[in-house]
């Protein structure tokens, strides 16, 4: 599946990406980034409302974890199981996350693990930012074959 037919199907599964406005999402195989505007995801203040910044970053990890086991003909039911955020500065452009999975060795333990019981956790990191990272999450995202 193109990345263009995940974010479209992406809009249809989970409603609040399309009223965020989701626009933009590169999969690379280890790393995965979802981009939105800034108009439909602001605050009283005129900056990124909190809960679409949480709501991008945690999203992030979720396409990224999907993605990368349904490259391995897996169909499993990803959630967030545990995070932890930092907001550190306001968002005042686009909302632009990047979710990155850990070093080989964590993401092969998860892999031999996921294929033993069927279910796993990784932890994945995510960043919000453009030119500075102004959010941190840390997330551990659970699989659990269909």
């Amino acid at each position: 599946m193109s990345d263009q037919a995940f974010l479209s199907w992406l809009h249809q599964a989970i409603p609040l990406t399309a009223a965020m406005q989701i626009d933009e999402i590169d999969y690379t195989g280890n790393q995965l980034q979802l981009s939105a505007p800034l108009e439909p995801n602001l605050n009283d203040k005129g900056t990124g409302f909190a809960g679409s910044i949480a709501s991008i970053a945690t999203l992030s990890g979720w396409c990224l974890l999907t993605l990368w086991l349904r490259e391995r003909g897996i169909d499993a039911d990803v959630m967030i199981a545990k995070s932890e955020q930092r907001y550190l500065a306001p968002v005042t452009d686009r909302l632009k996350a990047v979710a990155t999975l850990p070093d080989d060795a964590v993401v092969e333990q998860f892999w031999q693990r996921f294929q033993e019981k069927l279910r796993a956790r990784l932890p994945i990191s995510v960043a919000v930012g453009n030119e500075q990272t102004v959010f941190e999450l840390q997330g551990d995202y659970a699989a659990i074959q269909r």
